[in-house]
C-alpha cells in the first residue's frame, strides 16, 4: 500500500503562506502583513519608560492584518506575530495600538515588545502553524475552515 496520498493529505493541510491559512468564507476574513501605509498609521513616538515595560523581544517579526467584513464594511486589527528571542516560542499579541520603530518598540492593548531585525516578509512554517492553532484557540477555526493543529 502507498503512502502518497496520505503524504499529500497532510501536506495539503500545512499552509503554504498567510493566504493558505483562510480556507472557507474568505469574502468575510482575509490575513495578510501590514502594508507600508498601515504601519505608518500606527507609527507613534512611545514614551521612554515604555521601555522599561517591554515583555518581550520579538525575532523574525511582522504585523499581521486581519481584515474582518462584518456588515459590509472592513475592520482590520493588527497583531504584532514573531519569535521570542529568548526561547524561540512563537507570540501572538493583543491587538497592536502604536509601534515607534525608531525605539524598536511595538505596543499593544497589554504589553510593550521590543522588535529586533527587519520585518520578516516571509513567515517559517513554525509561525504559520502557531497562526493556524491562535485562530482556532480564538474560535474562528471551523468558520473561516482553517487547519487544526495542536501543541
Amino acid at each position: 500500500m502507498s503512502e502518497e496520498p496520505e503524504t499529500q493529505r497532510l501536506q495539503d493541510l500545512i499552509p503554504k503562506n498567510l493566504d493558505d491559512i483562510i480556507r472557507a468564507n474568505r469574502d468575510k476574513c482575509r490575513l495578510a502583513f501590514a502594508t507600508d501605509d498601515e504601519l505608518h498609521a500606527l507609527e507613534r513616538d512611545l514614551p521612554g519608560k515604555a521601555a522599561r515595560q517591554v515583555r518581550h523581544t520579538l525575532t523574525d517579526w511582522n504585523i499581521l492584518m486581519i481584515h474582518v467584513f462584518v456588515d459590509g464594511s472592513m475592520q482590520s486589527i493588527p497583531k504584532l506575530l514573531g519569535s521570542v528571542q529568548e526561547t524561540g516560542q512563537c507570540w501572538i499579541t493583543s491587538t497592536v495600538t502604536g509601534i515607534d520603530s525608531r525605539a524598536g518598540l511595538v505596543q499593544t492593548e497589554n504589553s510593550v515588545y521590543r522588535i529586533i531585525g527587519p520585518c520578516d516578509s516571509e513567515p517559517s512554517m513554525h509561525l504559520l502553524l502557531h497562526v493556524c492553532v491562535w485562530l482556532n484557540q480564538q474560535g474562528l477555526g471551523r468558520y473561516f475552515g482553517i487547519p487544526e493543529f495542536f501543541y
